[in-house]
């Protein structure tokens, strides 16, 4: 994951981004060395999550994205006070899987 940051991420942001990316993980279908995660926080207890990532070819796209939208909001709210108002992914390109030699 490369994301460049101007300023410190706080302890609230550090927190959330811990949380996505143990659900992200979980994820087989998903390129790791290709994702970039950014998250929003706003008054009141709320979040924003944006997920931009490549996943494997010839997985299910649309139900991996739900699975994944549905379990990162779960967790947030399992294990913060916080609510992801929105968790948005963006799927970034498809993966072909390796070959072996």
């Amino acid at each position: 994951m490369n994301t460049f940051r101007y300023r410190k991420r706080s302890a609230v942001e550090a927190t959330l981004l811990t949380i996505v990316m143990m659900c992200v993980r979980g994820q087989t279908e998903v390129a790791l060395d290709d994702c970039e995660v950014f998250i929003t926080v706003a008054q009141g207890g709320r979040c924003r999550v944006t997920v931009k990532m490549s996943i494997r070819y010839g997985a299910p796209v649309m139900e991996v994205c739900r699975q994944l939208q549905q379990h990162i909001a779960e967790e947030i709210a399992a294990m913060t006070p916080y609510v992801a108002e929105a968790v948005d992914i963006v799927v970034k390109r498809l993966v072909m899987p390796e070959k072996n030699a």
